[in-house]
């Protein structure tokens, strides 16, 4: 690992003090006395993808980067606080110098970026992640408690259920479905079935033992939280929201970083890192789908024709209505929908 020094400082020190600092970073001695080291939280198991895949390989480029001298220890499965509901205010007060979260968890606080999670924003979830960098000027204004690190969102959300296959919108009548947040709750409200509000962590238990009947999720869910153990239908084509996902950094924890290190967490985050998380997104959904769709247990249902008109004419019916709702009460969704370049708006 290269370590680099400015000439400034190579001039101030003696060379062969210079070459012993080297060795030691390169020895795992990284950074010394003075080394910084950021503490970041989420909710989920360290096998999770989000952790194995954005969060540490992030940690690793930014020790890597720094010569030891700026070090990301994450603290997974609730380690700072439990619940996932909590993650934006650990960030807030610096319980956690770093959080990951959803910020449908705390709709009240995300109505801005809330608009993505409405029916038909966008084809990919790296198409919805760029159409949120777009209008990063509306929805900026929410995160002004925290340094936002990255945002980006899922892949289309599904829906799967334990016992009833949906094969159209009178499928759904009464039917109890998890949500993630209470704009996709009116998604499901339109489609006839009736929201419960419920973090992804506690979905399992609660499918196997019918406290709802179905989910309204990701199909990456479907390896990552083994929902494919619960569910036997997994219905697709309507074009359901996303959930949005949020990286944040403590105010006053990015304030104190030295001017380098400010520069290393800006060049290694942002648009870039949230594009990288949405693509996998992508990949593990296809993953989870073709995991399901390969197996005599379970039954994968694109809808088409009558069915998949009826259901797209009630959720664009229920967009309209919501982004209506939302400019009546302050918060600008037609002007966030337009920056996002989104049809229609």
């Amino acid at each position: 690992m290269p370590t680099r020094f400015s000439s400034a400082f190579r001039a101030s020190l003696g060379g062969a003090l210079v070459a012993a600092i080297a060795a030691g970073m390169l020895s795992g001695l990284g950074g010394g006395a003075h080394a910084v080291e950021l503490k970041l939280a989420h909710f989920m198991s360290p096998k999770h993808p989000m952790d194995r895949f954005i969060m540490r390989p992030w940690s690793e480029e930014v020790a890597t980067l720094s010569g030891g001298d700026l070090r990301i220890r994450i603290y997974p499965g609730g380690a700072l606080g439990k619940g996932p509901v909590a993650q934006y205010k650990r960030a807030v007060d610096g319980v956690a110098d770093v959080a990951f979260g959803l910020p449908g968890f705390t709709s009240k606080l995300f109505p801005r970026v809330g608009v993505v999670e409405l029916p038909g924003i966008a084809p990919t979830s790296s198409d919805a992640t760029d159409a949120m960098w777009n209008a990063m000027g509306e929805l900026a204004p929410e995160f002004r408690r925290v340094k936002l690190l990255a945002l980006w969102t899922n892949e289309r959300q599904v829906l799967m259920t334990r016992k009833t296959p949906i094969r159209s919108v009178a499928d759904m009548k009464d039917l109890k479905f998890r949500v993630p947040s209470r704009t996709q709750g009116e998604a499901i409200k339109a489609l006839g079935a009736v929201p419960v509000f419920m973090p992804i962590n506690r979905v399992y238990n609660a499918l196997n033992t019918g406290v709802i009947d179905g989910v309204l999720t990701g199909p990456s869910t479907i390896v990552s939280f083994k929902f494919n153990e619960v569910a036997k239908y997994y219905t697709t084509g309507w074009p359901l929201g996303r959930s949005p996902f949020y990286l944040v950094m403590n105010n006053g924890t990015f304030d104190k970083l030295s001017d380098e290190h400010k520069a290393l967490v800006e060049r290694t985050t942002g648009r870039a890192m949230s594009l990288r998380a949405a693509n996998f997104y992508m990949r593990a959904g296809n993953k989870g789908l073709d995991r399901v769709r390969n197996s005599d247990k379970h039954e994968v249902i694109a809808l088409s024709g009558k069915a998949l008109e009826e259901g797209v004419a009630r959720l664009m019916a229920a967009r309209a209505a919501q982004v209506k709702a939302l400019d009546s009460r302050g918060v600008p969704a037609s002007a966030i929908l337009k920056a996002m370049g989104v049809a229609g708006s």
